[in-house]
């Protein structure tokens, strides 16, 4: 009886860890830190590793929503990229800087429109679709800008990065208003239901009524939105336009989405896990740098962690 006990109370907290393991490696990877690392728990510090997580969170946001009707977005990097630099070329052209937003969050909108059309009407992959439009786009993003960054010197738009609210970066503000509203969105409104029943079974959500192409259509559309404003802040805390901004930063997203508990098959997925994915890679990062960690190591760092945090999603799926 005490042996089956003991067996019982040992299989509870491996359950228990499988299922919270996101967040037990959040606040182990804090505690571990905070005494290895210096300064890791400073006022500065932790805004860094704010400041630094918040376009992160933005595209990471985005690439959920799409991956939670089981697809994927390989171009949000380069629409990020394409956005700064928009927006950067609009303003030189002398456009408010406002409206100049606003139109290159359009442009990033339609992009993911475009996609979605591509992948849910003419059938093309995810994969190959998102793939050959993160080519497209950051060639596009290059011509454009012929290669070279573009200052942008607009009084308002620096503001962005630089300044903050309450002692809160407005960046981290921004990133902050993106996650709650989205997160309201998926708590209360019934088109997010559909994205959890597509990602279950597309042929059940169509036979209930659902429209899959026009809901993933729009999934696609929602996640270059969240890029476009990434690419904002980018712009903003480079203070110009680089046509390189976002480069290789989908593998970020994906990452951060993954580690957040999203499955890959969709229909499962919780936008705080996304934000505490987010998260845990910019504080890895930070950690690496407070402890003179080659850069080098990065990579091997976040590959160990995506690997971890896909067996965790095995174990959580596996029956019994």
């Amino acid at each position: 009886m005490i042996k089956a006990l003991n067996h019982l109370s040992k299989r509870t907290f491996i359950n228990l860890l499988v299922q919270n393991g996101i967040l037990v490696g959040f606040i182990s990877l804090i505690v571990v830190l905070a005494v290895t690392a210096p300064n890791f728990v400073s006022r500065a510090n932790l805004l860094s590793i704010l400041t630094q997580a918040a376009p992160f969170v933005l595209m990471a946001v985005g690439e959920m929503i799409v991956v939670l009707v089981a697809g994927i977005d390989l171009s949000v990097g380069a629409v990020a990229g394409l956005t700064g630099a928009a927006a950067g070329l609009l303003i030189a052209g002398g456009l408010a800087w406002p409206i100049a937003l606003v139109v290159s969050l359009v442009i990033a909108a339609l992009i993911g429109a475009m996609q979605g059309v591509v992948i849910n009407y003419l059938h093309v992959t995810d994969f190959i679709a998102t793939l050959a439009g993160l080519s497209i786009v950051s060639s596009v993003t290059l011509v454009l800008t012929a290669g070279n960054p573009i200052s942008i010197n607009a009084v308002g738009f620096d503001a962005i990065a630089q300044n903050s609210v309450l002692g809160i970066p407005i960046q981290v503000l921004l990133a902050a208003v993106v996650v709650v509203a989205v997160a309201l969105w998926l708590a209360f409104s019934a088109g997010a239901v559909h994205l959890y029943a597509i990602g279950g079974s597309r042929i059940a959500a169509f036979r209930a009524g659902i429209g899959v192409r026009v809901v993933r259509t729009l999934a696609y559309s929602a996640s270059a939105l969240c890029a476009g404003i990434a690419g904002i802040v980018f712009a903003s805390q480079l203070g110009s336009a680089d046509p390189t901004a976002g480069r290789g930063d989908e593998l970020t997203a994906i990452a951060a989405v993954v580690i957040g508990g999203v499955s890959l098959f969709g229909g499962i997925g919780s936008i705080w896990g996304v934000l505490l994915g987010a998260l845990l890679i910019s504080i890895i990062l930070d950690g690496l740098v407070l402890l003179n960690v080659s850069p080098f190591y990065t990579q091997l760092v976040e590959g160990v962690v995506i690997l971890l945090a896909v067996m965790l999603d095995y174990l959580k799926r596996r029956p019994g």
